[in-house]
Formats: structure tokens, sequence, C-alpha cells
């Protein structure tokens, strides 16, 4: 069993894809878009992502863009988790995905040892990163 994260975003998700791929070195794959003539979407929203999928290491993260006229409302009752190794890569990871977003808790040395940070990135999703001390 493996859970799998699913991200829906306001007409963003394909730029968050590619934002996300970059700094956890994943691969996307874009399934589908809103082009299905039997959905009757509004022109402008025809190249939009129905359904999306980042591979990174062994992890999948899945997301669209929200329907057509959907507003959505961000919450904070989750948090993506990414563990890495070291303060180094900690660090990288924090500072490339909180970039233009909302730090709420820094990247500092925690009581269990470890590089700890948590913030909403700039697409609104809440990450927390976790680096084992070495």
């Amino acid at each position: 069993m493996k859970l799998v994260p699913y991200l829906h975003f306001q007409g963003n998700c394909e730029e968050a894809l590619n934002f996300y791929k970059d700094i956890l070195n994943g691969n996307v794959e874009i399934v589908s878009r809103y082009d299905n003539p039997n959905m009757n979407t509004p022109e402008d929203y025809k190249n939009k992502v129905l359904h999306g999928v980042i591979y990174f290491g062994e992890n999948t993260i899945m997301a669209s863009d929200s329907l057509p006229g959907q507003q959505l409302k961000y919450g904070d009752s989750s948090s993506l988790s990414i563990a890495v190794d070291g303060e180094a890569e900690a660090t990288r990871v924090f500072n490339a995905l909180s970039k233009g977003g909302n730090v709420l808790m820094p990247l500092e040395k925690q009581f269990w040892g470890d590089f700890f940070g948590h913030f909403v990135d700039r697409f609104g999703t809440r990450w927390m990163v976790n680096g084992t001390a070495r």
C-alpha cells in the first residue's frame, strides 16, 4: 500500500508541477487536459491540467487544476512532508520551494537533532522539510 497525495490548483497546475520537478529532480507527466469534447469546457480552459503526475525518487504526487469556475479554499489541515539527508540538501529544498511563499517556521536545527522548517509555497501548498543531521 502506498499513500499518494493529490493536489488541486487554481489554473496553474502545470506551472506548479514543473516548479516541483526542478527542485525535486523529478519527471512530470500530463496525463490529460480539459480538452475532451464531452466535458463542454470553456475554450480558455481546454489546455488546463485535468490530471498530472510528478515522479521523484520513489515518490508520486498527483495533481489537477480545479474545475472551471470552482474556487479552491486552501486550508491548514495538511502538509506535504519531505525527508532529505543532511542540512545542505534540506537548505536547498527548503529555500527553493519556499521562494515566493510564506515561511511559517524557518529551517533550523531542532531539539530532536534534525533540521526542520515549515512553509506555504507560492501555490498555496504547505510543506515541511526535515533534513537528518549528519
